[in-house]
């Protein structure tokens, strides 16, 4: 079995995924695999949309890979296999009551559109040696706390509390009511990561290496901040910029001064 999947994270097969859907048990994403569609998956399908659970259609291969990693005999899972969550999400409320009580100067990190379980692992593991609360991801769109991301955080994910919010726009609105700075990762921006105040309460969101940030969510942040780049590419993968720009963080906490 390798090493990184536990199978008391995973619901295998038609029925029990099923009854896992009618008795509201909290699931972080459902994998179908690639090619099957019949009436009873369309009613796992729709069962899903209803409680708002996001499905994937996975390549055979990696659906049989899952299947022998779980200890499943090939076609035993029926086409399906759901991930339950690493532990139930708190809400955005909480977290910032959490993280204000917690310290005067508290860091949170949003994303906005990260898929990739890697990128989530990654940001995640930055977030939590820069001594980050916690995270704030969208219920949709992003990607789920898979055993890969859980592998790529080198455990983060299983300290950093995690709060799922419908929209990150209107999330963002809560945390400035709430006394937060929002500082956004984009280009173009209004300023270098080494110019803008990262010491009192703030909200750091990284955006999609594709689409980076939202225009929804841009319009929340206070400050759009960039990393200057001297190569010929122009932007870094979107966990690197993350970890720069929270460790600019902690170098402004541990002197007290800007660049």
């Amino acid at each position: 079995m390798s090493d990184h999947v536990d199978p008391q994270r995973y619901v295998v097969g038609r029925r029990a995924v099923s009854e896992a859907l009618e008795a509201g048990i909290p699931l972080e994403k459902i994998f179908f695999g690639y090619g099957l569609e019949d009436a009873p998956l369309h009613r796992i399908r729709a069962a899903a949309d209803r409680a708002k659970v996001p499905c994937a259609t996975m390549d055979r291969r990696k659906f049989q890979l899952l299947e022998k990693d779980l200890g499943v005999q090939r076609n035993d899972a029926q086409g399906v296999i759901a991930l339950r969550p690493l532990r139930d999400p708190i809400t955005l409320d909480v977290l910032l009551a959490q993280a204000l009580e917690a310290s005067s100067q508290p860091l949170l990190v949003v994303l906005d559109g990260i898929t990739d379980p890697h990128n989530l692992g990654a940001i995640a593991r930055s977030a939590e040696g820069a001594g980050a609360f916690g995270l704030i991801v969208p219920e949709l769109h992003t990607a789920p706390v898979t055993p890969t991301a859980v592998k790529a955080s080198a455990g983060a994910l299983e300290h950093l509390p995690l709060a799922k919010v419908k929209r990150v726009s209107t999330a963002l609105q809560v945390c400035k009511e709430a006394g937060f700075i929002i500082v956004g990762t984009a280009i173009p921006a209004t300023a270098p990561y080494t110019e803008v105040d990262l010491t009192g309460p703030t909200i750091i969101v990284i955006g999609s290496e594709g689409e980076g940030l939202h225009q929804r969510v841009l319009d929340h942040c206070d400050h759009v901040v960039e990393i200057p780049m001297q190569g010929r590419i122009g932007s870094l993968n979107a966990s690197v910029a993350a970890g720069i720009v929270l460790f600019e963080a902690v170098r402004q906490r541990r002197t007290g001064t800007l660049a």
